[in-house]
């Protein structure tokens, strides 16, 4: 049985994740779980009859949390293994090397630090979001001795390969369709573009009164996005 690893998260320079800031934080304790959330982005298509249907507008960055603990008063150490002695360090010295790994500005690259999340097969490349600390025990004299700690990461994907995933499913050519029974503008938007967001500029340029009650056989041209 191997080694116990703990959560390990390393500062970067470079959003391609090749130049280390110096700073690196490994936490005591591992947490006992932690969770990820995916979003999609919607907008509102107005339709001609007043109604609202939502529409696919894109993934927004998805959301890691996990929460651990910080102590030192030594309840935490494993004292049979000597090594961890050197972590036996007071807390605002370990809120300051975390902090200084995930929150503060880096004057060379004038950005706030980009982050790898390693903890066993997890590998999670990110930014922080929100930083929260819960002062959990004091001393008889008011000084703090343990907290609580909440991070909140977005993932993050470099540019290049953003730009990779678009166009791999952006429309780049004209599109003229017949309309078949049934077929309502939203639907036939979604089908070309991938998003029926575009539903208004299409009823524009085909002078259509209506989104949902289009003749069968009628022809409608579908434009090129404009950023294409």
């Amino acid at each position: 049985m191997g080694a116990l690893k703990k959560l390990e998260i390393v500062g970067y320079k470079d959003n391609k994740f090749l130049i280390e800031t110096g700073n690196s934080f490994t936490v005591m304790v591992n947490p006992g779980s932690y969770r990820t959330r995916k979003q999609i982005q919607y907008s509102e298509c107005k339709l001609m009859d007043g109604g609202n249907l939502p529409t696919y507008q894109g993934f927004e960055n998805e959301e890691m949390h996990f929460e651990f603990v910080l102590d030192d008063t030594g309840a935490l150490i494993d004292w049979k293994n000597l090594a961890n002695l050197n972590i036996m360090k007071p807390l605002p010295t370990l809120l300051d090397e975390l902090q200084q790994t995930v929150y503060d500005f880096d004057g060379d690259s004038h950005e706030t630090p980009y982050l790898k999340v390693m903890w066993g097969t997890l590998s999670f490349d990110a930014r922080m979001k929100n930083l929260n600390i819960s002062y959990m025990l004091q001393t008889a004299e008011g000084k703090p001795v343990r907290a609580k700690i909440e991070l909140d990461l977005l993932k993050y994907v470099d540019p290049e390969t953003q730009a990779k995933e678009k166009n791999k499913s952006s429309p780049d050519l004209s599109h003229l369709v017949t309309v078949k029974a049934g077929d309502t503008l939203p639907a036939l938007c979604f089908k070309i573009y991938k998003s029926a967001a575009y539903c208004s500029e299409v009823a524009r340029v085909n002078h259509l009164n209506g989104f949902r009650d289009m003749a069968p056989g009628t022809q409608l041209f579908f434009p090129p996005l404009a950023d294409e």
